[in-house]
C-alpha cells in the first residue's frame, strides 16, 4: 500500500466509517483531510472541528457499486438515498437532512467537488452521478457543516473527490462483470511513469449497460478519464480530462393501487441523456519552506436532453367538447389504436384488481422534451502560509473560487395519446383544429430560457495551535452570486388543446403563431391554412421570463479541536453559509402558475437567499489492543443547523408545484460510529438520527396548513449501517452489510397528514477470491431477502381511477452480480484489499 493510500485509510478508520481499510499497524501516520475545494492544503484529522468521514483504497470498489451515490449509502453514516425514477444513476443523496440530488425539485444543500471542479450543475445545482467515473476516484471525503470555504450549496456539507494518478496506480487492470437485469459492464484502467518518474499518467474507461429492475428503465453509461502529471522539484502540474455520455431511462412512481406489479410503468418513456466534457489544469509551487501557492482552472460542458411522459385526462374530456366515455372499462375506443406503430409489442397488461389496461388510447395527455446546454468556466486559488506566530504554530490560507456559467434551456410540451401506458406524441391536433378553423401543430407550450451566472467566493482561514493539544480554527468568506435570467414562455394551446379560448368576459382569443400554418386534411384531400377566427383577438400567449438577481454575504466559521490524549479528541464548531436561488428556482416560483418539473417556467418572482447556521460538538478516538482487537475506532457527534429562507418545491395533487421560501427550517441530530479490527475480521457500525422540521408554518399548494414542527418531506429520521468482513484464508474475503432506514413523509404531504412511506432493512453480501496473484473473482448479492420497499413517495392523482393516492417508486429486488478482475503489471491486485 502506498503512503498516500495508508494515510487516507487511517483517516477512514479513525472516522469509524465502514470502509474496512487496512489498519494492521498501531503506529499509523497522522490522518489527513483536505480543507479547500482544490485539495491543495490539508490538516491532521485530529485538528479538524467536524466529524469528517473518508473512504479510500479498496474500500471504494469492494462492493462493486455502479455509482458514487450507492457507495455513499452503503458505506458512510448519516446518509440515505431516495430514488424517484427507478434509474440506478438518478438517486438523491441525503446527508444530515440536506441533499445532493440528481433531479430538479429537491432542495440542494451539499456541494460536490472533483479535483477542484464543481460538479453541481449551474442549472438547478443538481449532481449527475452518471457523470462521475467510479474507477477514477482514489478518495472520497464527506465534510459536514456549513463550511464557508466550499462556497455555493454548502449548507449541510461538502463531498470532496480526489482522482487517481499513475505513480500510485501503475499497470493495467481490467474488470468484466454481469448479472441481474441483463447488466453487462467493463471497467479498465492503466497508469505508469515516464522520464525518470517526473511524469506519470493515468487513464480509465467504463461502460455499463443494463435493462433495469422496472420495465422501460434501460441504462447505458460510458465514461472516460485521463490525467497527466509533471513533478519538477518544488513545482507540480497536472492536466485532467473527464468525458461521459449516458442515456438513462426511468419510469414514474406508481400509485399504491398499482404496486402489486412493481415492475410496471405508470407512463413511459422518461429519458435523460447527458453528455459531459471537463478539462482541468492544476498547478502548485512551493516558494519556501513555509509558503505554497496552488491553483486550478477548468472548463466544463454539460448537455442534457430529456423526454418526460405525463398522464392527464385534461379539460378535453368534459363530456361536452370531447366525449371520453368510450374510454371507460369495457369501452371500445382503445380499438382505434390497436395498430399504432409505437405500441410496445412486449407490453404485459396490468394484472392487478383495476381495469387499468382498458385505458389504452385517446387520452389527452402530454409529452415534454427538454434540452439544456451548460458551459462553465471556473477555478480556485490558494495561498498556504505555515509560519509560526511567536510560540504558536500557525497555518494560514488565503484563497477563493469563481465560476462563470452560461445556460440555455429549451422545452416543448405537446399533446399526446396514451397507448398501453406509452405516451405517444400526436402528429397533429385532433381535438379542436376543425371546430376553430385551425389545423396544425399539437404544441402546447414552448419555453426558451437563458441564464448567465457568476459566482465568487473569497476566504481567509487560519488554524493556530494554542497549545500542543489545543487548536483554534477560524475563517471568513465573502460569497457573491449574480444571475441574469431572460427568455420567453409561449402558450400555444389552452389546457384542453384548443387554438382559441374565451375568457371570463366573453372575449375569444387565438394564437397568432398559427396564422398561415397549413396541414393536410385527409377528409377533403386538400391543404388547410390556419386563419384568424371571426371576432377573435390575438391573445397574450407569450410571457417574458426575465430578471436580474444579486446575492452576497459574509460567512464566518470558528472551531476548536482539543486532544488531551493521543487516543481521544474533542471538537466543536460553528459555521454559516449561503446558497443563492438557482435559475430554475427563480423561474418557477409563482404559486398561481405552478410548474411540472422540469417542464415549464412561469415568470421570475424573486426568492431570498438561503442561509444556514450550523453548530456541532463531538469526540473521536482509537483504542489499541482491547478485546483482542488490533484496533478500535469510534466517533460521536451532535449537531444542529438552522436554515433561514429555506427553498423547497411545493408539490400539488396534480403533480404541479412551485419553489418557495418557507421561512426557517431545522436539522438537528446525532451520529455514532465504531470500527473494530481483528486478525481476520473487521466490523463497523454507523447510526445517524436527524430531525428535519419546518420551524415556521405555511399553507401548502393544496390548502393544508403546515404547522411548525412538521417533518420535512423525503427525509428519513434514522439510518443504521452495519458492515462485517471475514477472511478465512488470505485469498478469500467474505463481506456482508445491513442498511436500515426509517420511514419518511411523501412529497406533497408537508402537513404530515398521510401515512409515511415505510422504512426498510436490506442485507447485501459480497465475496472475493484471488486464486492467482493478479486475478480476482468476485460476486455480490444486493437485497438478499428480496424485500419490497420504496425510498421515494409523492402525493398525486391517479389518472386511471381519478382518485388521490400516494405514489411510490419501487426499489430493485434481489440482484446478483459476478465478475473477474485481472491486473497486468503494477502492484499486486490484493495489496490494498481490506
Amino acid at each position: 500500500m502506498t503512503g498516500t493510500a495508508r494515510l487516507l485509510c487511517a483517516a477512514a478508520s479513525a472516522c469509524a466509517n465502514p470502509a474496512h481499510a487496512q489498519t494492521d499497524r498501531i503506529d499509523e501516520p497522522p490522518q489527513i483531510v483536505v480543507t479547500a475545494p482544490s485539495g491543495s492544503d490539508d490538516v491532521v484529522l485530529a485538528d479538524t472541528t467536524v466529524n469528517a468521514q473518508v473512504l479510500s483504497g479498496d474500500a471504494l470498489n469492494r462492493q462493486h457499486h455502479a455509482n458514487l451515490a450507492d457507495l455513499l449509502d452503503s458505506s458512510l453514516g448519516s446518509i440515505s438515498l431516495s430514488n424517484g425514477t427507478g434509474s440506478p444513476y438518478q438517486s438523491d443523496v441525503s446527508y444530515r437532512g440536506f441533499q445532493a440530488t440528481s433531479l430538479l425539485g429537491s432542495p440542494t444543500g451539499l456541494s460536490v467537488w472533483l479535483d477542484g471542479v464543481r460538479m453541481n450543475e449551474p442549472f438547478g445545482s443538481i449532481v449527475n452521478w452518471d457523470l462521475i467515473p467510479m474507477n477514477a476516484i482514489s478518495a472520497v471525503e464527506v465534510l459536514p457543516g456549513s463550511n464557508p470555504l466550499f462556497g455555493l450549496n454548502t449548507l449541510g456539507g461538502a463531498l470532496v473527490l480526489t482522482t487517481k494518478n499513475g505513480a500510485d496506480n501503475g499497470g493495467l487492470g481490467v474488470t468484466v462483470q454481469g448479472g441481474s437485469f441483463a447488466r453487462r459492464a467493463i471497467l479498465a484502467e492503466a497508469g505508469g511513469t515516464l522520464a525518470g518518474k517526473s511524469l506519470d499518467w493515468f487513464v480509465s474507461g467504463n461502460f455499463d449497460n443494463q435493462n433495469g429492475y422496472r420495465w422501460y428503465t434501460h441504462t447505458r453509461v460510458s465514461q472516460g478519464y485521463g490525467k497527466l502529471r509533471w513533478r519538477g522539484g518544488a513545482t507540480h502540474a497536472e492536466l485532467g480530462v473527464l468525458w461521459a455520455d449516458t442515456s438513462l431511462n426511468g419510469t414514474q412512481s406508481l400509485p399504491l393501487s398499482m404496486l402489486g406489479t412493481p415492475q410496471s410503468a405508470y407512463t413511459w418513456p422518461d429519458n435523460v441523456s447527458n453528455n459531459q466534457l471537463v478539462i482541468n489544469l492544476k498547478a502548485d509551487t512551493r516558494l519556501s519552506d513555509v509558503l505554497k501557492l496552488s491553483a486550478n482552472v477548468y472548463y466544463r460542458r454539460s448537455d442534457s436532453h430529456s423526454s418526460n411522459s405525463n398522464a392527464s385526462l385534461g379539460d378535453a374530456c368534459d363530456g361536452v367538447t370531447y366525449d371520453c366515455s368510450a374510454l371507460a372499462p369495457g369501452g371500445t375506443a382503445r380499438d382505434l389504436f390497436t395498430t399504432n406503430p409505437f405500441q410496445s409489442a412486449a407490453f404485459t397488461a396490468y394484472a392487478g384488481g383495476l381495469p387499468i389496461h382498458d385505458y389504452t388510447s385517446g387520452i389527452n395527455t402530454t409529452l415534454v422534451t427538454s434540452d439544456v446546454y451548460q458551459h462553465s468556466f471556473g477555478g480556485n486559488a490558494l495561498i498556504d502560509l505555515d509560519a509560526s506566530l511567536g510560540r504558536f504554530v500557525n497555518d494560514l490560507n488565503l484563497g477563493g473560487s469563481f465560476e462563470i456559467a452560461t445556460i440555455r434551456s429549451d422545452q416543448a410540451t405537446g399533446l399526446a395519446q396514451l397507448v398501453n401506458y406509452q405516451t405517444v406524441a400526436m402528429a397533429s391536433n385532433p381535438l379542436y383544429g376543425s371546430a376553430a378553423g385551425f389545423a396544425g401543430s399539437p404544441l402546447i407550450n414552448a419555453v426558451a430560457v437563458s441564464s448567465h451566472n457568476r459566482a465568487l467566493n473569497l476566504f481567509a482561514r487560519d488554524m493556530v495551535k494554542l497549545t500542543p493539544k489545543l487548536s483554534l480554527t477560524a475563517s471568513l468568506s465573502y460569497t457573491l452570486t449574480h444571475l441574469d435570467l431572460f427568455g420567453t414562455n409561449a402558450t400555444l394551446l389552452d389546457a384542453s388543446g384548443r387554438y382559441v379560448w374565451t375568457d371570463a368576459g366573453g372575449t375569444m382569443y387565438y394564437n397568432p403563431a398559427y396564422l398561415g400554418a397549413s396541414t393536410w386534411d385527409a377528409a377533403s384531400g386538400a391543404l388547410v391554412t390556419a386563419a384568424a377566427p371571426a371576432g377573435a383577438t390575438a391573445g397574450p400567449e407569450v410571457d417574458p421570463v426575465n430578471g436580474v438577481h444579486t446575492y452576497h454575504r459574509f460567512n464566518p466559521a470558528v472551531g476548536l479541536a482539543w486532544n488531551p490524549r493521543g487516543e481521544v479528541g474533542f471538537f466543536a464548531s460553528y459555521s454559516e453559509a449561503m446558497r443563492a436561488p438557482t435559475a430554475i428556482e427563480l423561474a418557477c416560483a409563482d404559486p398561481a402558475r405552478p410548474c411540472s418539473l422540469p417542464t415549464g417556467f412561469n415568470g421570475d418572482p424573486d426568492l431570498r437567499a438561503v442561509v444556514a447556521h450550523s453548530l456541532e460538538l463531538g469526540a473521536r478516538g482509537t483504542i489499541a489492543r482491547r478485546f483482542g482487537a488490533r484496533r478500535l475506532g469510534w466517533n460521536a457527534a451532535v449537531y444542529r443547523t438552522l436554515v433561514d429562507n429555506d427553498i423547497q418545491f411545493i408539490f400539488g395533487a396534480s403533480g404541479l408545484g412551485y419553489f418557495a421560501n418557507l421561512g426557517r427550517t431545522e436539522r438537528r441530530g446525532f451520529e455514532l460510529g465504531l470500527t473494530a479490527e481483528w486478525a481476520r475480521v473487521q466490523v463497523s457500525a454507523n447510526y445517524g438520527h436527524v430531525a428535519a422540521t419546518y420551524r415556521e408554518g405555511f399553507i401548502d399548494s393544496v390548502g393544508d396548513s403546515v404547522a411548525p414542527g412538521a417533518r420535512i418531506t423525503g427525509i428519513p429520521s434514522q439510518s443504521l449501517k452495519l458492515r462485517a468482513t471475514y477472511r478465512p484464508i488470505e485469498a478469500v474475503t467474505i463481506g456482508a452489510n445491513l442498511i436500515a432506514v426509517s420511514g419518511q413523509y411523501a412529497h406533497g404531504d408537508e402537513a404530515n397528514t398521510q401515512p409515511a412511506v415505510p422504512g426498510y432493512a436490506l442485507v447485501n453480501c459480497d465475496l472475493s477470491v484471488t486464486p492467482l496473484p493478479r486475478l480476482e473473482l468476485f460476486g455480490t448479492v444486493t437485497n438478499l431477502f428480496d424485500r419490497h420497499y420504496a425510498t421515494f413517495g409523492v402525493m398525486g392523482t391517479n389518472i386511471y381511477t381519478g382518485g388521490e393516492e400516494q405514489f411510490r417508486t419501487p426499489a430493485p429486488g434481489r440482484a446478483v452480480l459476478g465478475g473477474i478482475r485481472y491486473r497486468f503489471g503494477g502492484g499486486h491486485p490484493a495489496a490494498d484489499m481490506d
